[in-house]
Order: structure tokens, then sequence, then C-alpha cells
């Protein structure tokens, strides 16, 4: 009967553990966009029980695969703005919080320009409660830094502030070089755009964004090659 019981003991908690996935493991699943592999831990966690960062982490893993995966991809954006919605009203002033429902709206626009025009003013305040509440988070001062930067509703100097702050926070996230590339061009600097292009490709980068790292060089690559040429024309 005990060694029964024992056997029994060790099948379960060799079941827990199979299934006792971290964020970081589905940071990670995201950022190579393995929807298999995200999907996989996302059901086998019991979502009411997660930490409050852990929630936010599922929403953004939701609302990502609502942009990049395959299938009926529009059910996963439902459960994260259901969830976004939810942590809201039960943790307004956490900045995560605002930051996923920064990128749930600003996935729907992702998808559909034409919800810019309803949604903007809704983005925009969320990406900046999510700097409010979280000051020293790099992921906010960057969403608002892009917002500025990459919207018709920005401010160039706005953009700057944050950008530079989201660079001091951390220096190792390949698209804030990218994003300060941008902003040098916008202003028509091309040595400090070459310059910021050029870290893009050298820094390495987070494990947790491995698709976006790989992206953020490719454009990194192809506007350092048409910088280049400007300066030259220059």
């Amino acid at each position: 009967m005990r060694l029964k019981n024992l056997f029994f003991s060790i099948l379960l908690i060799t079941s827990i553990i199979s299934f006792a996935y971290t964020k970081l493991e589905l940071q990670i699943a995201v950022g190579e966009r393995n929807q298999e592999k995200v999907l996989k831990i996302i059901n086998s966690l019991d979502y009411q029980s997660l930490p409050l960062d852990f929630k936010c982490e599922v929403v953004l893993a939701y609302t990502d695969l609502y942009v990049w995966g395959t299938g009926n991809v529009k059910i996963y954006q439902d459960i994260a703005k259901k969830y976004v919605e939810n942590l809201l009203k039960s943790f307004p002033t956490y900045w995560k919080c605002q930051y996923a429902a920064a990128m749930v709206y600003g996935h729907y626009v992702q998808k559909n320009f034409l919800l810019a025009l309803i949604y903007y003013k809704k983005i925009f305040e969320f990406a900046e409660n999510a700097v409010k509440y979280g000051p020293d988070q790099y992921l906010a001062h960057l969403l608002v830094g892009i917002l500025n930067l990459e919207t018709p509703f920005g401010n160039l100097s706005k953009a700057q502030y944050h950008l530079f702050k989201a660079l001091e926070l951390n220096p190792n996230h390949v698209y804030t070089y990218v994003e300060l590339g941008k902003f040098y061009e916008r202003t028509n600097n091309c040595q400090k755009a070459i310059e910021m292009y050029s870290k893009a490709l050298k820094v390495k980068g987070e494990v947790i964004w491995k698709y976006i790292n790989e992206e953020g060089r490719q454009v990194a690559n192809e506007r350092l090659l048409e910088v280049k040429k400007k300066c030259t024309k220059k």
C-alpha cells in the first residue's frame, strides 16, 4: 500500500512539475513567436492564482498571438481584452496593467488603422499611465516614445525624452536604438542616426525578445544603408 501511495505521489509531483511553467518561459516563448509553446504554457496555468505581474504577461501573450498567431486569433484578443479590463478595475495603479491595456488596444489599431481615430487617446492615456505608475520601467518609456515618434498624434520632444529614458533604464534593448535612429532621421541628423543604427546591430539584446531583436537588426541594417546614402549626397 505504501509503495502504491508513493507511486501516485511521485506521479502527481511529476505532473505538477511538468506544467509548472515560469513567467520567463512564457516570455521566451512569446519572444520566439512560438504559438504552440505559448498556448501550451498558457493552457497549463491557473490564471486566477497567478501573481499580478504574471497575469499581465498572460494578457500580453494573448494579445501578441492576435497579431502574429495563426487560426482564429480573434479569440485570443477577446480573452486579452477581458482580462486586462478586469485588471484595470482591480489594480489601476500597477504600471504593467496600464502597459498591457495600451498594447491590447494598440494591437486593434495595428490590425485596422481606421480604429486609430477611436482608440488613439485611450492608447496614449494607458501608455502615459504606465510611465506614471512605473517611472523606472523601460518598456513603459519605450512605448510612449514609440507612440510619439511613429504616430501622427505624437510629439517629437516627448519621443526624444522617453526613448532616451528607456535607453538609460535598459541599454540592452535592440529596438530602442532603432527608434532613436528613426528619431534622428526625422530631425535630419544623419551621423547620430548612423550611430544608433550601428549600435542596434552590435547590442546583444535580451533572450525574451528574440524575434524582435532579429527584426530590429534587419530594420537597422536597411535604414543604415539608406542613411549613409543620404549623408554621402549631402
